[in-house]
């Protein structure tokens, strides 16, 4: 994953010049850690939206699949609006502690 890992001192010192580089169009990740190890990593802006974008697609996705799956039968509009009038004729005759 990682070809290199930036010392996180080092990153601090040019991060500058690291979103100089993204705002140029480089769309190359910065790693950095400690101890050669990835601890984090830097992207430019639309690299991130990119990946954000997709991870809620595939959270959409399978919050779809679920539903789909779910062979329970679904309220319609009436019926919703009744169960939401009984829970709030519950709620209103009950006394706070």
């Amino acid at each position: 994953m990682a070809d290199e890992v930036v010392p996180t001192g080092e990153v601090r010192a040019a991060l500058s010049q690291i979103t100089k580089r993204f705002d140029a169009g480089d769309p190359d990740p910065v790693f950095f850690g400690s101890h050669r190890r990835a601890q984090a990593v830097l992207v430019p802006i639309a690299t991130w939206e990119k990946l954000l974008a997709h991870a809620e697609d595939d959270l959409n996705l399978d919050i779809a699949h679920r539903r789909l799956a779910d062979r329970r039968p679904w309220l319609n509009q009436d019926d919703l609006d009744a169960a939401v009038a009984s829970l709030m004729e519950k709620a209103a005759g009950r006394r706070p502690v």
